[in-house]
């Protein structure tokens, strides 16, 4: 493990930070699908992201698998599931996506990329994004979403921008990653001074002979604030690339396939974009969701 670089990227960057990069694609025994909930969802307690716990006991943290339909015309008979993840999980977490992958017609997954080109195991990008991921990945003893999952089946669609579409979003708002980290940094103050943040369990984590058990309960705590975090990095109109622009892209597709005659379709995508996503799946499609199950992603056991 290089600490070098890995121990003073977690020391410089607030919980809420990190929690939130591990959202973003730069791209126990029981298995997760064997304890997934199936219940139906209800829009004012609808989240994408949770700590499930045995009474104040951490036990996995999980994510969303949100099922909608709509009786509309427009999209009768269609099916549009929300995949929500962590690009750093265990190992069977992404075993079981691979085989829930397999239920859609047509898999919508993220990645800023060439749509021509398929990821390929161990590739890694240049990104600081993805620097952070991968080394964050070796402290918290995890793997890499890359790595696991089979960007080679027949039903995955690229729904994401393309490098030079992402730039040139990026150029036009004037965005960049220091000005996300700024405005990360701000919101992990205003946490702090909430009480809401917990960057010294974090640092305290980091420092003890457990460094990977404790660290994956602090920042699994803060997953459950993913609203606040996501918040952070949007413009002062509410929109940014890193999330709203990129939806809006892979929205496009979303209505492209309905089109050529999907009916069953998955959209993989980081559990941050799935709020945006929610909203956009009611406005724009006119469908609700009718069921949830959830998916564990990290172990969080002793």
């Amino acid at each position: 493990m290089n600490l070098v670089r890995i121990f003073p990227a977690a020391m410089v960057f607030p919980a809420t930070f990190l929690s939130a990069i591990l959202a973003l694609q730069p791209t126990t025994s029981v298995r997760a699908q064997d304890k997934a909930e199936s219940k139906p969802a209800k829009k004012e307690d609808l989240k994408f992201v949770r700590v499930s716990k045995d009474g104040k006991t951490p036990l996995a943290l999980q994510t969303a698998v949100v099922k909608y339909k709509s009786d509309s015309k427009e999209t009768e008979g269609v099916e549009v599931t929300l995949i929500g993840a962590v690009h750093i999980a265990e190992k069977s977490y992404y075993q079981d996506l691979n085989k829930l992958f397999t239920e859609y017609d047509a898999l919508l997954y993220e990645m800023v990329s060439d749509p021509k080109q398929v990821p390929e195991p161990n590739q890694r990008g240049s990104s600081p994004v993805s620097s952070v991921q991968v080394g964050m990945k070796d402290m918290l003893e995890l793997t890499f979403q890359l790595d696991e999952v089979d960007y080679k089946a027949k039903n995955f669609v690229h729904a994401d921008m393309s490098p030079e579409e992402f730039f040139d979003s990026m150029n036009k708002r004037k965005e960049g990653v220091f000005k996300m980290f700024l405005r990360s940094v701000g919101s992990g103050l205003a946490m702090q001074g909430s009480g809401k943040s917990n960057d010294l369990d974090v640092l305290t984590a980091m420092l003890s002979e457990k460094r990977s058990s404790g660290l994956k309960r602090a920042m699994a705590e803060q997953f459950e604030m993913m609203d606040g975090q996501m918040a952070a990095l949007q413009g002062d109109d509410g929109r940014s690339t890193l999330i709203t622009e990129r939806n809006a892209k892979a929205f496009k597709v979303l209505g492209e396939q309905i089109k050529a005659g999907k009916k069953k379709i998955g959209i993989f995508y980081g559990a941050g974009h799935l709020e945006d996503m929610h909203q956009r799946l009611l406005d724009d499609f006119r469908m609700q969701p009718i069921e949830t199950k959830w998916m564990d992603a990290w172990d969080l056991k002793e």
